[in-house]
């Protein structure tokens, strides 16, 4: 069966960027009521408090990649993944799932304000800063956005290799 005609109904939804940005916001808008959010940070809370620890940051991915991957087994038709994602690597398992499962891929990020990112198309740190509700240091926001992959289509992200794929 044609995987194209298989994904017409249902979509995956790939909500990225930089901390403060605004993908809690624009995943619920894209999830509407029917559709589900699954994002990493949701390993992290705990009693209503994000308490996060960097050691446990594969586990969480694995986790939320598996919960997505039960989501397309049932076949719900709208799943957001809203993660940083700021490597093409970062979403390849998301993107193999979505077409073993008949998911066309979409990806989106925030472009609510037009201060967002700078004249040259890069997120903007000094609208960022301040705005995550995580209290991202300045320094880790930074970091996020010096290794930012710009616009990768879903033929970058599937040749993609993770640093220790080499």
């Amino acid at each position: 069966m044609n995987w194209y005609k298989l994904a017409q109904n249902k979509k995956l939804w790939i909500v990225r960027s930089p901390s403060g940005a605004g993908k809690s916001t624009l995943a619920e808008q894209i999830a509407g009521v029917n559709g589900v959010i699954f994002t990493t940070d949701d390993y992290f809370m705990h009693n209503g408090k994000y308490i996060f620890d960097a050691k446990r940051l594969g586990q969480a991915h694995q986790w939320n990649q598996e919960r997505t991957e039960q989501a397309m087994k049932q076949g719900i038709p709208t799943i957001v993944v809203a993660n940083t994602s700021t490597r093409s690597y970062e979403m390849k398992s998301y993107v193999q799932m979505a077409q073993k499962y008949g998911y066309d891929v979409k990806i989106k990020e925030p472009d609510w304000h037009p201060d967002l990112k700078t004249k040259e198309g890069k997120w903007n740190i000094d609208f960022l800063r301040g705005r995550n509700k995580h209290d991202v240091p300045p320094e880790v926001l930074q970091r996020m956005i010096d290794r930012y992959d710009y616009n990768p289509s879903i033929e970058d992200i599937l040749k993609s290799k993770a640093p220790w794929e080499k």
